[in-house]
């Protein structure tokens, strides 16, 4: 871990590295609950993307918790997650130009969201499960990025035919 890093809205290391412990906590928690009661692990019950939603929203409410200086924004699709504590006048913001969004992901690149936006973002790439290798492996994140994007970072992919897919757009080479 780069220790040097300038983090946006003095987000420490530290306070990242407490919300990745209590992420895995809270993650593995679960999943003893769960193979306890007869179960599979929640990386087999869920789909990808909502896996990767759920890791989202645990890293958001933890960092949210460690951080002196940024909290949750409660508003459901709200942008961005992280907001600069006493900045806005409420938790409750539906599109703020202050902030961070988080995205965990499996994927070592092309990394998608639904808007073009400015934005400060941080990824928490991570692996899980079963390898190529044939090896398990506990949920584990092995790589944490953060950049402030701009417009032009992005690549709008739509969707093509008949298909129901909700329109994307990519982070380009540009904007990792």
């Amino acid at each position: 871990m780069n220790r040097r890093v300038v983090l946006p809205y003095s987000l420490k290391v530290e306070e990242v590295e407490k919300a990745v412990a209590e992420t895995y906590r809270l993650f593995h928690g679960l999943n003893d609950f769960l193979l306890n009661g007869g179960f599979r692990p929640l990386e087999e019950l869920l789909l990808g993307n909502s896996l990767s939603g759920i890791i989202s929203e645990f890293l958001v409410k933890n960092i949210a918790r460690a951080s002196e200086t940024l909290e949750a924004n409660m508003k459901v699709g709200g942008h961005p997650h992280l907001l600069p504590k006493g900045h806005y006048a409420s938790n409750l913001v539906l599109k703020g130009e202050e902030g961070i969004e988080v995205k965990s992901s499996i994927q070592r690149g092309g990394w998608q969201g639904h808007n073009p936006e400015e934005c400060r973002l941080m990824v928490f790439r991570y692996v899980i499960g079963e390898q190529e290798s044939g090896e398990f492996v506990p949920l584990t994140f092995v790589e944490i990025l953060c950049a402030k994007l701009d417009c032009s970072d992005w690549s709008f992919s739509g969707r093509k035919g008949v298909s129901r897919r909700t329109p994307t757009v990519s982070i380009t080479t540009s904007g990792v």
